[in-house]
């Protein structure tokens, strides 16, 4: 049995199914709850502020059985009116109406009645070998945030980032179209509620409010478009099959840490695996020929020698301090350097 196959095996008899969840569909709600949603939808941001959804929502909230003086107040204003004015028509009538000012966070309890976005948006992923694109209600919010979507190995591997959890996960959804998410990104905090799931954006948000999905189907999308393979290289396969199975406590002694695995951008030949010691801030590096071999090969190659000590590596290092001569502590005699200055 290769060596990736053999971790492959252990990991698989360790892996408990994952029980689905038996809700479908979305639970009855209450004039004020869709009146809090409602207003959750309404930007506090000038740049996103729209007249007539301010004033939709008082009418629609008339219609819904509602009734306040500012609620009758907006719902007769003009769309000329100035927008502060109208958003403090909506606030004020939110306060008659003792339903709470939306916050930045997707829900809240008061007097044990939860309050949030309702589960109304909805999501399609797309993807491509170099990017993920994401339509909510059909925009695609990846191009209408920072530029242009994450590469598939920034999302999915070595786990799937868009899987929503009870505790907030902030994930960088999109990226200057440069490709450097440190340039410019868009960022979405997820976080699972019960029957939905949120997203609240930061940074460059490609919309005025925070967005809000039905669990199953936002499960069953992400679970989809993470299944997907068909972006994957076959050198894209081997980067995932390390990042998936490496022993990352094995660098722990050295004090190394993995970075990354991919195709080498100056010998495409050859696959690279990046590793950092932060303490010595070092960057080491190790190259491997790619040939024609199969993916999982190349992965085993490469899984064989990381599970070697360091000081039996081929490997080349690079200083973080410019002009430092001196090599890493756990350097082997293989082991040179890549530092202009020697």
């Amino acid at each position: 049995m290769h060596y990736l196959s053999s971790l492959q095996h252990s990991a698989a008899k360790s892996r408990s199914p994952r029980a689905g969840n038996p809700h479908h569909g979305l639970v009855e709600t209450s004039p004020t709850e869709r009146l809090y949603d409602a207003a959750a939808r309404c930007s506090a941001d000038p740049y996103w502020a729209n007249s007539t959804r301010l004033i939709e929502t008082a009418t629609h909230a008339l219609t819904d059985g509602l009734d306040s003086p500012g609620l009758r107040e907006l719902a007769a204003a003009s769309q000329s009116d100035r927008i502060r004015k109208l958003r403090r028509l909506l606030l004020d009538a939110l306060d008659e109406l003792s339903v709470p000012r939306p916050e930045a966070s997707p829900g809240q309890h008061i007097g044990g009645t939860r309050y949030a976005r309702l589960p109304t948006d909805t999501l399609r992923l797309e993807i491509t070998p170099s990017e993920v694109l994401i339509h909510v209600n059909d925009l695609e919010i990846t191009e209408a945030g920072a530029g242009m979507g994450m590469h598939p190995f920034n999302l999915f591997v070595p786990t799937n980032q868009l899987v929503a959890t009870t505790e907030p996960r902030h994930v960088v959804v999109a990226r200057c179209t440069c490709g450097e998410s440190g340039c410019g990104s868009t960022e979405a905090r997820i976080t699972r509620l019960g029957m939905a799931v949120h997203w609240d954006w930061y940074v460059d948000p490609p919309l005025g409010h925070g967005v809000s999905f039905d669990a199953a189907q936002y499960d069953a999308e992400v679970e989809r478009i993470g299944n997907d393979r068909s972006w994957q290289r076959p050198a894209d396969t081997a980067a995932r099959l390390v990042i998936e199975a490496v022993d990352r406590e094995r660098f722990i002694p050295a004090g190394m840490e993995l970075s990354w695995a991919a195709v080498d951008h100056q010998d495409p030949r050859k696959f690279l695996v990046a590793l950092f010691v932060k303490d010595e801030q070092f960057q080491v590096f190790l190259r491997f020929p790619i040939g024609d071999q199969a993916p999982e090969r190349l992965a085993d190659d490469v899984l064989r020698t990381l599970h070697q000590p360091p000081r039996s590596w081929r490997a080349a290092f690079h200083s973080m301090t410019v002009g430092r001569r001196e090599r890493p502590s756990m350097a082997g005699r293989r082991w040179r350097s890549e530092d202009p200055w020697g």
